[in-house]
């Protein structure tokens, strides 16, 4: 516990020389610049990165190391500005994914749909859906980052969870390092709402991957929880990617660019422009609303993880909140716009 309140004073002083030089600065037009007024730095990622690759150096292998610090560095380089093309950074995520998923042999199998497990008895299928299913899950997190404690919010709350049904045990993480990370996790977070640093691509891509790596292996080792309880867990940023990905093909926009048309972006606006709020507290509070609607899914879900048919009824009808969400604020703002 002393070593992470000297790490914390560690993190403070670094972002008041991180503020002062503009290192890793948020731009204008960035996905994080449209919810705050200032130039705030993009370091969530490095602090995350050190301290879990100290406590992932006893229990992990070379592999995943390797993947864990190939990823960080990934976002890091596109946080700077080297990395700006979209298409570039999407092959080289598949890349990193590929090297990663067919060394470790990962594989979320069986899925308890008989189409889909009947032709995953060819193992590479079953390599090549894992890093389909991480790499939406990377990219939906990244979506979803541009609100403060969203995204960090979010998978706090999947880190409890689990702690709560004790399958933390089951990931080859010294339960005290599980904790102390989900400490980091929480002053990171409470940093990131006063708007002192956001994740950045670099904190994101890595975030998602570590719990996304998490998951899977929990999964792996016990058959006593349903597949779609760890679904359940991702769903919010994996179909906030995938939905993207649809909305823009009909309007026959990029899919890999970015745009302000998510789900968190209309409710920012409602709730900014309904109760006249600072941008700051209008971010703030708009994440803590969507992160309580997660929380109410997940918790009643982790009473029944158990049974598949549960999780698939919230899964729906968590989508279904969503899109009726999304499509009655997007009619509300065309209204007030023709008006």
């Amino acid at each position: 516990m002393i070593l992470l309140i000297i790490y914390f004073v560690f993190i403070l002083g670094l972002i008041s020389l991180f503020k002062k030089y503009k290192i890793l600065s948020s731009h204008n037009g960035s996905n994080h610049q449209k919810f705050v007024n200032d130039s705030v730095s993009l370091s969530g990622g490095i602090f995350i990165f050190f301290p879990f690759l100290f406590i992932i150096s006893f229990d992990f292998n070379f592999i995943f190391m390797t993947s864990v610090s190939l990823i960080f560095l990934l976002g890091l380089l596109s946080d700077l500005s080297y990395l700006n093309h979209p298409k570039l950074r999407l092959f080289l995520q598949l890349t990193i994914l590929i090297f990663f998923v067919f060394n470790l042999k990962l594989e979320v199998f069986p899925t308890r749909i008989n189409f889909i497990d009947n032709n995953f008895q060819n193992t590479y299928l079953s390599y090549f859906f894992t890093v389909f299913c991480l790499l939406i899950l990377i990219n939906g997190s990244n979506f979803i980052d541009g609100l403060n404690g969203l995204l960090l919010g979010y998978i706090i709350l999947i880190l409890f969870f689990l702690i709560n049904l004790e399958l933390q045990n089951l990931v080859e993480i010294d339960t005290k390092y599980f904790y102390q990370f989900i400490i980091l996790l929480i002053f990171i977070l409470i940093l990131n709402y006063f708007n002192l640093l956001f994740l950045g691509d670099n904190g994101s891509y890595l975030i998602s991957f570590i719990v996304g790596y998490i998951l899977i292996v929990i999964y792996n080792k016990t058959f006593s929880i349903s597949p779609y309880f760890i679904i359940l867990l991702l769903w919010y940023p994996c179909f906030e990617n995938l939905f993207s990905i649809i909305r823009k093909k009909i309007y026959n926009s990029n899919p890999l660019s970015a745009d302000n048309k998510h789900l968190h972006h209309y409710i920012y606006l409602f709730v900014k422009t309904k109760f006249n709020l600072s941008k700051l507290f209008a971010n703030n509070l708009t994440s803590v609303l969507i992160n309580l609607f997660n929380f109410t899914i997940f918790y009643i879900g982790s009473k029944y993880y158990t049974l598949t048919y549960v999780q698939l009824l919230l899964i729906v009808a968590s989508i279904t909140f969503y899109l009726l969400t999304y499509f009655i604020l997007k009619i509300y703002f065309r209204s007030n716009l023709v008006n």
